[in-house]
């Protein structure tokens, strides 16, 4: 596959980053949190149907200044705003359907903006990259387990498109629920739609990306849903010799690791387990977001026992939506629940190595578990690959 060199109308630009997945397998590495919240502390609330997408279409602006806060706490994986563009919720907004194309490119423009910038400031100024944390570290802490992988990945941060779930295109909470009562070749030609653009815009460096992450998926369907639509994508990018982005794949739990189907998580992923290593559509890390934090072990416990790829642990606040009011209802506000290190050892322990926060995880959060990360080291137990 085209990774470490890549061609676009036959002149070739480097990537300047390592593969996600081989920084995975040196540690564990730090995702953001949410965005919905850190726009919210910037005083540009997302709303509507289109949500972060909202404040993208109006102040693309705060979009990269939110991007630029996770990163400045500690974040080394930043996800686009494009959770829920599409179609379907460009329309409901008042807005053109092709308007949700452009939207879903700017968003990893605006990303890409955030992380070079970021980047290139790290080079003189050590003040914005991940090393100040392992620098800080207790000492009781040997500085060789914290300091190879954070001076390894300092200055270097990977983006991610954000691709919601059918649920999300629905902007009624679906997405904590599942069973849409489609078939998955219709939730393949949703998820082909977005796709498509996405690969359209891998052509040209400043919106190209490093990972295409589909977060806070509900339903085993739509994971086969996922495996249909990305093979001929992938390959199609291949052949062009176009950037192949890394695959990540997370799901929402509720208790006992099940999804809102009532599928085990192992089973839910099962379609994206079988796929042959040397397959692109193979994710490279697997796991949760945006469900309570004491849902994530009893998840992370039956992946742990189907597969060892690197893990992922991305919940938020605890509570319930209220998709009319746009909040979690109940959910904690200190940060205590998703950054302590019980539960932070305890994921480790079970192969997590992408940890960040979900709804409600502003940057102060962020920052903590970055800290914590650094504090507690690489975790061993668990073979990655």
């Amino acid at each position: 596959m085209a990774q470490a060199d890549v061609r676009v109308d036959s002149v070739a630009y480097p990537n300047p980053n390592p593969t996600l997945a081989a920084a995975l397998d040196r540690g564990p590495i730090v995702a953001d949190g949410g965005l919905s919240t850190v726009l919210d502390q910037l005083g540009t609330p997302a709303s509507g149907p289109l949500w972060t997408g909202e404040v993208l279409a109006s102040r693309p602006d705060q979009v990269r200044r939110a991007h630029r806060a996770m990163l400045d706490a500690g974040a080394q994986v930043v996800l686009a705003s494009g959770y829920q563009v599409s179609g379907r919720t460009a329309l409901l907004s008042g807005r053109s359907a092709a308007t949700a194309d452009r939207l879903l490119v700017e968003a990893n423009r605006l990303v890409r903006e955030a992380r070079d910038g970021w980047a290139a400031n790290a080079e003189t100024s050590s003040a914005a990259s991940p090393a100040p944390i392992s620098a800080t570290a207790t000492a009781s802490v040997p500085a060789a387990s914290t300091a190879s992988v954070s001076a390894w990945c300092a200055g270097r941060a990977w983006v991610a498109a954000s691709i919601g779930p059918f649920g999300a295109a629905l902007a009624d909470g679906s997405e904590y629920q599942g069973e849409y009562g489609l078939t998955v070749a219709a939730l393949t030609a949703f998820h082909r739609e977005r796709l498509d653009v996405l690969a359209a815009a891998q052509a040209s460096p400043p919106t190209s990306v490093d990972v295409w992450w589909f977060e806070t998926v509900p339903d085993p369907d739509e994971v086969a849903a996922l495996v249909a639509g990305l093979a001929p994508v992938l390959a199609e990018l291949d052949v062009a010799r176009l950037p192949v982005p890394e695959v990540i794949v997370t799901m929402t739990v509720g208790r006992d690791g099940r999804v809102p189907t009532g599928a085990p998580i192992d089973e839910a992923l099962a379609p994206m387990l079988r796929l042959d290593p040397t397959d692109p559509a193979r994710p490279v890390a697997l796991g949760v977001n945006c469900c309570a934090p004491q849902d994530v072990a009893p998840a992370l416990d039956r992946l742990a026992m189907s597969t060892d790829l690197p893990l992922v642990a991305k919940p938020n606040l605890s509570g319930t939506w209220d998709h009319v009011a746009g909040v979690f209802v109940g959910a904690v506000s200190d940060g205590s629940s998703s950054a302590g290190h019980r539960p932070l050892e305890a994921w480790l322990d079970l192969g997590a190595r992408l940890i960040g926060g979900c709804c409600g995880t502003g940057t102060f959060q962020l920052s903590r578990i970055a800290a914590q990360l650094a504090n507690l080291g690489p975790a061993g137990g668990h073979e990655t690959r």
